[in-house]
């Protein structure tokens, strides 16, 4: 999907002489959805080269912080599933009789999911496939789930207080909530190297997978630019009620885990 330039909104870096390009709000969930789309084939061997391999650890990591009881059925939210890399990690921890709902608002990202799930899928865990916006999921009770996971999902969403507001009305109380993200790197030295990386390196990266160039693969690190810092996102969660709100960083602060309870 491309957009009109004189319809996107530009933000400067904090040297002010680059330029990153975002959609407007009116265009981001179309922008998103569309471009997801396109990259939905190749985003599992974007996401090995991008992370050198490293985003499986944390996404077990993600898994691990949600604290489920492994004598007792769960029912977990895979939010933002994408190809599903945590709805498959969940299908093969929790126990028979365990449900995971997978939401994501790309089709194609969810065909993904599909095909893997026939190869991977333990036997006894339900996992109900839905498309749809995580900030309305009106199909969900109120306190009726056991734990939510998003992966790199969160700095997608078009109002992350009204997304972070619904995902804390369908946990029951006592359930978590695990965030994994983009995080800011806090020693100058390695931020210098690894802007360098994201901004630079990555969407060349990204370009190679996909074959040709595609302008997902810059507006991936442009979003992180405007994503919170893990203080930042941990009082966000605060003040929306969640307690014991925490967060572990990996890769110097790149990336974050922030987990909370309802």
């Amino acid at each position: 999907m491309k957009l009109n330039l004189e319809n996107k909104k530009f933000l400067t870096s904090r040297t002010k002489k680059e330029k990153y390009i975002l959609p407007e709000n009116s265009e981001k969930e179309d922008y998103v959805r569309t471009n997801f789309n396109e990259i939905a084939t190749n985003y599992d061997l974007f996401n090995d080269a991008a992370t050198f391999g490293q985003h499986r650890l944390w996404k077990n990591k993600t898994v691990r912080a949600l604290s489920l009881p492994k004598e007792r059925p769960s029912h977990v939210i895979d939010l933002c599933c994408g190809s599903g890399d945590l709805t498959l990690r969940l299908s093969q921890t929790l126990p028979s009789g365990s449900e995971i709902t997978a939401i994501d608002f790309s089709p194609d990202m969810l065909l993904v999911l599909k095909r893997r799930l026939k190869n991977e899928h333990q036997k006894g865990v339900t996992v109900h496939i839905k498309e749809g916006n995580i900030s309305r999921m009106e199909f969900l009770k109120e306190n009726s789930l056991d734990g939510a996971v998003i992966g790199f999902g969160l700095r997608n969403v078009l109002n992350r207080e009204e997304c972070l507001r619904e995902i804390y009305r369908i946990l029951k109380p006592g359930a978590a909530l695990a965030i994994l993200d983009v995080g800011r790197v806090n020693s100058p030295f390695i931020s210098l190297f690894h802007r360098l990386y994201f901004e630079k390196v990555v969407p060349i990266l990204g370009n190679i997978i996909h074959g040709k160039k595609h302008e997902m693969y810059e507006y991936l690190p442009a979003s992180a630019r405007v994503y919170p810092g893990q203080k930042e996102l941990k009082l966000e969660l605060e003040k929306l009620g969640f307690k014991q709100v925490q967060y572990q960083n990996f890769m110097f602060g790149a990336t974050s885990l922030h987990t909370a309870w309802k």
